[in-house]
Order: structure tokens, then C-alpha cells, then sequence
């Protein structure tokens, strides 16, 4: 058995459900910072994993035929996470961005989610016309190409958190993990 498991992006956002399966697990796979978050539910073998990639996802698909076999992701797996990469039950998890638009106090019906975050996402900026952009990025990201638009910038969601609504043309990301909402 194979599941992917969220594990929130804070300490203590790990449901109950999610706890008793990881629990369960023979086998626990993760990153460093996701089994730092899921170590006290974990009773099983763990591995680190430092590459993320089809190779890696096949072989760990190969042993849960023989073993029950947890792979943790940081946040909400079907959020840019390991939902969709691995073939497993995917339990559900708190990610960034159910954080930030809390504390935006904004609907996720509201907006767009784009990954920026390692990639260019220039092509799905023009959904700026339509919906706001709620943007994963990263300190290569850069929010002045939203010009005058009124952005909020929020990094370090989970420890001391820096929090700024301002314009584009006057905003910097200085993070690797960032989350950009820009209004339409």
C-alpha cells in the first residue's frame, strides 16, 4: 500500500488521519523538513529522500507492492506537491496557501494558484485579467512585472513571518518560499 501524505507546512498541522497513517507506515519516505514535521507519528523505517524525480518515484512505487509505504509532502500534496507525481491514496494536508489566503482573508474561488516557484510562470499571468494570482515563488521571482497592481508578499509563513501589501512596482521577494497575491 502507498499512500502520500500532507504533512502541513507548520508544526502541528498534521491531521489526525494523516497521523494514524503515517503511524502505520513500514516505510516512510520524505524530505528533511517533512519528516522533521511527521516525526513523532513515525514508528517505521525512514528514508530521506534528496532527489525528487520519475526514477526515484518508480522504485518507491515498486516497494509499497511488498510493503506499506508512506511518501510525505510538506503542505498539501495536490498543491505543486507529490500528489500527482506518485501513484498512491493521497491524504490531504495544510498547505502555504490555505495559510495565506487566512490571513488575506481572501476565498480560494477568488483566485488563481500559479507555481513560479524554480520555473517561469510569465505565461499564466495574463489570468491577471480575470482572477487574482495567488503566485509560489521563489527570490528569483520578481513582482514589479505587475506594475502599479497591489500585491502582498509573505514569507516565512510558519516562523517569523514577513508580511507587506504594497504596490508591484515597490515590492521585493527575498525568499526562496514565498507566497505573492496579486489583486486584479
Amino acid at each position: 500500500m502507498l499512500h502520500v501524505v500532507g504533512v502541513g507546512i507548520c508544526e502541528g498541522h498534521i491531521t489526525e488521519r494523516a497521523a494514524k497513517i503515517i503511524g502505520a507506515a513500514e516505510i516512510v519516505f520524505g524530505s528533511k523538513k517533512a519528516i522533521e514535521l511527521a516525526s513523532k507519528y513515525i514508528s517505521g523505517e525512514v528514508v530521506e529522500m534528496k532527489k525528487f524525480c520519475g526514477e526515484v518515484y518508480r522504485e518507491i512505487e515498486k516497494i509499497s507492492s511488498k510493503k506499506n509505504v508512506v511518501v510525505l509532502s510538506t503542505g498539501d500534496p495536490m498543491v505543486a506537491g507529490l500528489g500527482s507525481k506518485i501513484d498512491g491514496v493521497v491524504e490531504s494536508g495544510i498547505s502555504s496557501v490555505q495559510l495565506a489566503l487566512a490571513k488575506l482573508r481572501e476565498d480560494l474561488c477568488n483566485c488563481v494558484v500559479v507555481d513560479a516557484h524554480s520555473r517561469d510562470a510569465s505565461g499564466d499571468f495574463d489570468l491577471i485579467e480575470k482572477r487574482n494570482l495567488l503566485i509560489l515563488a521563489d527570490r528569483n521571482f520578481d513582482p514589479k512585472v505587475f506594475g502599479s497592481r497591489k500585491v502582498a508578499i509573505i514569507e516565512n509563513i510558519c516562523g517569523k513571518e514577513r508580511f507587506k501589501i504594497c504596490l508591484a512596482e515597490e515590492a521585493e521577494v527575498k525568499s526562496d518560499y514565498a507566497i505573492v497575491y496579486v489583486w486584479k
